[in-house]
């Protein structure tokens, strides 16, 4: 009975039609049944209903009214409805006779009609509401899209500043695809990144899934890593090969005769129905496609999730051209920066292999602590995460930041980077006084023998025995092992340094020279005071070899750390001599921790290993005589860090 000229016309919600005052029955129907007509082919329900002016209805798109006509009931009706009510929402009112009253033109009416209603004025009242929503449905899309025009122009610039800031790359694409949802409304998202056959090497033809999310389903638990080929089979691949970008209105409609197909694996881990699909080439400003940004699922309400099929086939619609170049623009700032930020992990992969080696050249030298800085540097960043995690403690209110953890790993591997200009013999010395140094030692003990064993000498010799003289050359060797040289040892040395025998020229020589006296006089370790001053100048080293390098602001500190790890709380350590005030809380963890894996290490042969337990009661004895700080050594020990080694290797506790 209607034409139905208008069913393309589309509306989001329902059209409601409200109807006040007391119509006739005849004159509902026939509105219902126009509006029906005229919203059917648009898949949109029509909802008539009458109402008392006044009666919260809920929303409504007009207003027909059959109060009556006069100047009083009109203002009375317009008093009790909706605020906007003539101009927003339109408002037909009934008129008893062929003229336009006078008065209504006081009111914001949009029409009149008679009652009862033929079809034709049925029609034109219908039309006329239909009219008005389907405007009012465009100014609401064109005011959407000024604001939404406003909202992307304010979030370039925002981007442009957060990707020129940004150093880490997960976190930059998790911005990059946040905000390029945001603005287009997609319910999901995914980035993909080119691979480069290493740092600063040229791109491979394989994409890495990096990172993706989604409003409606929970992705990030279940979601891994994995690489696809650059090639024309699937949509990602495609992109990155062409390097142009695909908007797709439906997956499951793409045309066969495409190379490209949609994977579907996704949707069967996830139970989530991917519609309408945007993807976009990362290039670079060498015209190299860099990564793929890909945006699934445009809706028409951002805040609705997706939770059944019919939810999507509803809300799900296709990426817009202003989408599509809007991201585009996102793109083109993203790929500087990811190639920017890979360009910074590059660097510091580089940077990073060249400390590595630099303490692989440390540990070539010194064989005998070899591993020492890489351990160190384990105590020390478990120690950082420990004090991270406490939330109470003398450390609570320290806080180790991804920076501050990075100086501090730095500073705990290159702690020792010093010994490099110190002599090899001495970082290698096992003994105290050499090995073939010493054989000079023994041999007189044998031209001692001989002579005692065949007389072959005027002069007496120095000891009356064979037995005697082996005894003493015992001792020698037994002191030359290294181990703690006692008051009754010293005297015993100095009665061998004081005898003199004869060589096979009869002149008179001493059994000890003075170096060799002094080198086996050591009380403690293998080195003598002068050698003990050659090893200690490693921390001046360090200092002089660090303070060279151009650190950045967050790494600035990394000289004075690592040279400062043999520094003491009473000012009695080297090589500045600093008091507690003076030293950083990595520098007292550091003396701790250094000391600590020199005690319990298994590659020291001038000693044997120490249990940690004797260790940690060194340390403790070190805290009574105020060199090390007593809230540091509790703490490692509190925490479980002293035995970190020891449990990856329980063999080597034993």
């Amino acid at each position: 009975m209607f034409p139905r000229h208008l069913a393309h016309t589309v509306f989001i919600m329902p059209l409601r039609i409200t109807v006040l005052g007391n119509a006739p029955e005849s004159d509902r129907e026939l509105i219902a049944s126009c509006a029906q007509h005229l919203c059917a082919g648009a898949g949109v329900e029509a909802i008539v209903r009458a109402a008392a002016p006044g009666a919260d209805e809920g929303p409504t798109n007009a207003f027909v009214s059959y109060v009556e006509c006069s100047a009083d009931a009109v203002r009375d009706a317009f008093a009790r409805l909706p605020i906007g009510t003539g101009e927003r929402i339109p408002f037909f009112q009934r008129v008893d006779t062929p003229d336009f009253p006078a008065f209504l033109t006081q009111f914001p009416v949009f029409g009149t009609f008679e009652s009862p209603l033929s079809p034709a004025g049925a029609y034109t009242l219908c039309t006329s509401i239909v009219q008005h929503e389907k405007f009012m449905e465009q100014n609401r899309a064109l005011m959407g899209e000024v604001v939404k025009y406003r909202k992307q122009k304010h979030q370039l610039i925002k981007i442009g500043t957060a990707l020129s800031s940004q150093n880490d790359l997960g976190s930059l694409l998790a911005m990059i695809l946040a905000e390029s949802r945001d603005l287009v409304g997609a319910d999901a998202g995914s980035i993909y990144v080119r691979e480069r056959s290493g740092p600063g090497k040229p791109f491979t033809n394989q994409l890495r899934f990096i990172t993706s999310q989604n409003d409606s389903v929970d992705v990030a638990a279940k979601s891994k890593e994995f690489t696809i080929p650059i090639d024309q089979n699937s949509i990602a691949g495609h992109v990155a090969l062409s390097g142009e970008a695909l908007n797709i209105s439906d997956v499951y409609r793409i045309d066969e005769s495409v190379p490209y197909k949609f994977g579907k694996n996704f949707e069967r881990e996830f139970g989530y129905r991917v519609k309408s699909m945007l993807t976009v080439p990362l290039t670079n400003l060498a015209g190299l496609v860099v990564g793929v940004v890909q945006l699934m699922n445009k809706k028409r309400d951002p805040a609705r999730r997706l939770t059944d099929q019919s939810l999507v086939d509803w809300q799900v619609v296709e990426f817009n051209y202003s989408d599509e170049d809007f991201v585009r623009t996102i793109a083109s700032l993203a790929a500087v920066s990811v190639e920017r930020v890979q360009l910074h992990e590059d660097i510091q992969q580089i940077f990073e292999g060249f400390l590595d080696s630099s303490i692989a050249a440390v540990d070539e030298r010194d064989r005998v602590t070899s591993g020492h800085s890489r351990r160190v540097m384990g105590y020390a960043l478990s120690f950082a995460d420990a004090i991270n995690a406490a939330s109470d403690g003398p450390f609570a209110k320290e806080h180790f930041s991804e920076a501050r953890m990075r100086q501090f790993k730095f500073a705990a591997l290159l702690h020792d980077i010093g010994k490099i200009g110190v002599p090899e013999a001495l970082l290698t010395k096992e003994t105290r006084i050499a090995r073939g140094e010493f054989a000079g030692v023994l041999s007189r003990f044998e031209i001692v023998r001989s002579q005692i064993l065949f007389g072959n000498t005027d002069a007496q010799p120095p000891w009356d025995s064979v037995e005697a003289l082996d005894e003493d050359r015992a001792f020698v060797e037994k002191l030359n092992r290294s181990g703690f040289v006692g008051d009754q040892d010293l005297e015993r040395l100095s009665r061998i340094r004081d005898k003199r025998y004869r060589d096979s020229s009869g002149h008179e020589q001493v059994m000890l020279g003075d170096a060799e006296w002094e080198a086996l006089s050591v009380r403690k370790g293998n080195l003598t005071a002068e050698e003990r001053d050659l090893i200690n100048s490693h921390a001046v080293s360090t200092w002089r070899i660090l303070s060279k390098i151009p650190w950045t602001s967050e790494l600035e500190n990394i000289p004075d750390i690592a040279a400062h790890h043999h520094e003491k709380l009473d000012g009695s350590g080297y090589p500045d001599g600093l008091r507690a005030e003076e030293l950083s809380l990595e520098a007292r963890i550091l003396a701790a921790v250094d000391i600590y894996e020199a005690l319990v290490s298994q590659d020291r042969p001038y000693k044997p290993a120490m249990p940690p337990d004797k260790a940690i009661g060194i340390l403790r004895f070190e805290v009574k005589d105020g060199h090390l700080d007593g809230d540091v050594v509790e703490f490692f020990v509190e925490k479980g860090i002293h035995r970190i080694f020891f449990e990856q290797s329980p063999a080597a506790e034993k």
